[in-house]
């Protein structure tokens, strides 16, 4: 039976040894443990396994006889035993990725909940401030260490500034009308648009063409993929006009419950922004339809694609999956663009 025990020590060379040695004796076994100072004493937390049968006053006073005092013991499960900066790196992704609020992963972090402990009063506030000003506040029975309040204040720093960070990506602005010279149009696709779909392909480079399919493609494309290409079977297509061609197109669809985005732009008009302006586009669009994250998939060697999603503004993974690239960023903060 795993129970976490927390006591303050005194800090003093052997204080460790002599907890370790009379674990030992009672045949528990230290199995994670991380040193809170807090001068001019310390806080150890420590992970032990303990025989089935003893209880946590027990345990208690095992590490009271060893030297610690103020020793709460609560029980927890296998994953207390994580090693704790990865715990808080994990959760802080959590929170970047829309999986959870901050206030729920410090609940985890913090061990904040009602402990397994009769005397639970929550006596100990601890309140951070967001970077905006606004506050937020977490309590517990047990006192939060220094090292606690430094590390639970970071996260909220690190991930209100990682949330900002995706704030540029909005609705497109209004555009001038399709046919205006120089003005790019970012619109769902229908199937008025499949001749000049398939044009773009004919216009793109082999290369271009590589990297947005993996594959080799064999043109000019059939008529099914030509139509599937501006009306998917799920999800939807987008495309930049630009004048009355059709000059970048991207296929926004849900692949093993995961929603993916792969996009084409002209080789002449690469570097243009339109990339860019298709991306954010994508994201609103993969919000309104209900997506907490959209994956951008492009072949391994494609540099551009991460260097377009740096530039919306976006937070991102990225994952190689057999020879082809995954992008996947949050969308927590990007506005839900109507699939109308």
């Amino acid at each position: 039976m795993l129970w976490r025990v927390r006591t303050t020590l005194v800090d003093r060379p052997g204080i460790l040894a002599e907890i370790a040695l009379a674990c030992g004796r009672s045949e528990v076994n230290i199995v994670a443990m991380q040193v809170l100072a807090t001068g001019p004493q310390v806080t150890d937390v420590f992970v032990v396994d303990v025989p089935e049968g003893r209880t946590d006053l027990a345990v208690a006073e095992l590490f009271e006889a060893a030297g610690g005092s103020q020793v709460t013991v609560t029980r927890v499960d296998d994953g207390a035993t994580v090693d704790s900066p990865t715990r808080w790196l994990d959760g802080a992704r959590a929170v970047l990725d829309g999986d959870s609020d901050v206030e729920t992963a410090l609940v985890g972090l913090l061990d904040t909940e009602p402990p397994d402990v009769a005397d639970y009063t929550g006596h100990d506030v601890l309140t951070l401030t967001r970077p905006d000003g606004t506050g937020l506040q977490v309590s517990r029975a047990i006192p939060f260490t220094p090292v606690e309040r430094a590390r639970a204040q970071a996260l909220v720093t690190l991930v209100h500034d990682g949330t900002m960070a995706q704030e540029p990506v909005l609705a497109p602005t209004a555009l001038e009308p399709a046919g205006s010279p120089g003005v790019p149009l970012v619109r769902r696709a229908t199937l008025a648009d499949a001749e000049a779909v398939a044009a773009l392909h004919e216009r793109c480079s082999e290369e271009t063409l590589f990297d947005r399919y993996q594959v080799p493609l064999q043109l000019p494309m059939t008529g099914r993929m030509n139509r599937r290409l501006v009306s998917p079977d799920a999800g939807l297509a987008l495309v930049v006009q630009l004048g009355r061609d059709v000059v970048a197109h991207g296929l926004l669809e849900p692949v093993e419950g995961i929603w993916t985005f792969q996009l084409l732009v002209e080789d002449a008009h690469q570097g243009d922004g339109l990339g860019t302006q298709l991306l954010k586009h994508a994201a609103g669009r993969a919000k309104g339809l209900g997506a907490a994250r959209l994956t951008f998939v492009t072949a391994g060697s494609n540099d551009t694609l991460l260097r377009t999603v740096g530039n919306a503004g976006f937070m991102a993974r990225v994952e190689r999956h057999d020879g082809s690239v995954h992008i996947t960023v949050p969308l927590t903060a990007v506005r839900a663009i109507g699939t109308a």
